[in-house]
């Protein structure tokens, strides 16, 4: 019905596995000592620097996309291997490339305007990088959360799409959007 952060919460209460999430303050209850842990999404860290390329042109947002599309071709290539080859592969190849990028950031903020769209991105990804890092760890963590996104975007576009059909009973009586799966109320 909503996106408080009670229902992740209550959800997931007692997991302690690994939640690999996109950096949404209402999940922000399923995290801490006792609790999930979260692997942050690097698309999420791209997206910001690829918008401010497309409107502004900027070199800096194109070098970070370039650098983070490093750490995907590391994934492509270490993609269907088993777990321990992939974090072997990922601390070879793609630790590097994050503690580069990591640096290169931390060095560039001074250089730009502060209240930039710009700087605000850069603000925003050594919040989420470290977060991000897990799964350099852990073989059987990926980079970002895309695949699930995209599995679940059917259901929310409908449940967001249902809401105007007239009434919360309408929404919970109107068709799927994917036949095997409920409409999220």
């Amino acid at each position: 019905m909503d996106r408080k952060g009670e229902h992740p919460s209550s959800h997931l209460a007692g997991y302690k596995g690994v939640v690999h999430a996109g950096g949404f303050t209402g999940f922000n209850g399923l995290f801490g000592a006792d609790r999930a842990s979260e692997q942050a999404c690097m698309v999420h860290v791209r997206r910001k620097f690829a918008d401010i390329y497309e409107s502004e042109g900027s070199a800096i947002a194109e070098t970070v996309i370039k650098r983070i599309a490093a750490l995907y071709a590391v994934e492509k290539e270490a993609r269907y291997k088993p777990t321990d080859t992939r974090v072997a592969q990922r601390q070879k190849k793609a630790k590097p490339i994050f503690d580069g990028l990591d640096e290169w950031l931390s060095l560039q903020l001074p250089k730009i305007a502060d209240k930039s769209t710009l700087a605000a991105a850069i603000r925003y990804a050594p919040g989420r990088m470290p977060k991000a890092r897990v799964y350099l760890e852990n073989g059987t963590l990926e980079l970002d959360n895309n695949i699930y996104e995209r599995s679940i975007w059917p259901v929310a576009l409908g449940r967001k799409n249902y809401r105007f059909m007239g009434s919360k009973g309408g929404s919970d009586a109107a068709p799927s959007p994917t036949p095997s799966l409920k409409p999220v109320t």
